[in-house]
């Protein structure tokens, strides 16, 4: 009987690494996926702030040619002064010119801002083009070391895969049977260690004589509460370590 319920810890203990190693590996995607959407979010913030700044620049250029159709204007209305024939007509062809020159200092005025903006706009999209570079790098980077882990992991369970089995070859049939019904059916924890009378497990109480019999282990015991198969870790044959792991 020692035989088998070492064989059934040894199990477990290859179990639990398993699922440990099944988390680490399938939390990558999650992670790739978070590392590439702060990406997105500066890449966003970078393309956000380019069109800003090439707005402002289409903005400035229209700025530059309405204010040289308002020059020309101003020379069109000049070169008609020489053809006016009354004081009336002259004076209105005066304040044509005069409100054009107001028009033409609104938008140099308008332009001016403008250009002081592109200057700040300018600033702010080489700073976030260096913190874009770095973050591209570190993201190359991160997913790089996330993928070699991954693959590390993936190598690391079809170890434990194949040293599992090779323990399941030694677990007689109605014990395998009765294993794999519990794995199934008490998520992944089919054996489990008894302190002070407690199941480790489900936290339940033993019966005294339980425990005696598990103690004196003669026989494969199941906890009346969980169904899982009991040990007690104060037997030294059970008391397995990485080492033992990796020498089955």
């Amino acid at each position: 009987m020692l035989d088998q319920l070492k064989c059934l810890i040894e199990y477990q203990m290859i179990e639990n690494k398993k699922n440990l190693l099944v988390r680490g590996y399938e939390e990558t995607p999650r992670r790739l996926a978070e590392i590439e959407r702060e990406l997105e979010h500066i890449e966003g913030e970078y393309q956000s702030k380019k069109a800003e700044y090439d707005n402002a620049w289409t903005m400035h250029k229209a700025l530059e040619t309405s204010i040289g159709d308002l020059e020309r204007k101003i020379a069109r209305s000049k070169s008609r002064m020489a053809d006016v024939k009354t004081n009336k007509e002259y004076q209105a062809i005066l304040k044509e010119i005069e409100d054009t020159k107001k028009e033409i200092a609104s938008r140099e005025d308008s332009a001016l801002d403008i250009m002081e903006n592109i200057e700040a706009l300018k600033r702010e999209l080489e700073e976030l083009g260096k913190e874009v570079e770095a973050r591209r790098k570190t993201f190359d980077e991160d997913r790089k070391r996330l993928l070699s882990e991954s693959e590390q992991l993936k190598e690391k369970l079809d170890e434990l895969e194949i040293l599992q089995q090779k323990v399941r070859e030694k677990i007689k049939p109605d014990l395998l049977k009765r294993s794999d019904f519990l794995f199934k059916r008490q998520a992944g924890i089919a054996v489990a260690a008894v302190e002070n009378g407690v199941c480790q497990v489900c936290h339940l109480n033993i019966p005294p004589q339980k425990f005696i019999e598990l103690q004196r282990d003669d026989s494969i015991i199941q906890c009346p509460h969980c169904h899982r198969f009991l040990y007690w870790p104060g037997h030294q044959e059970y008391c397995l370590t990485e080492e033992d792991l990796r020498s089955l």
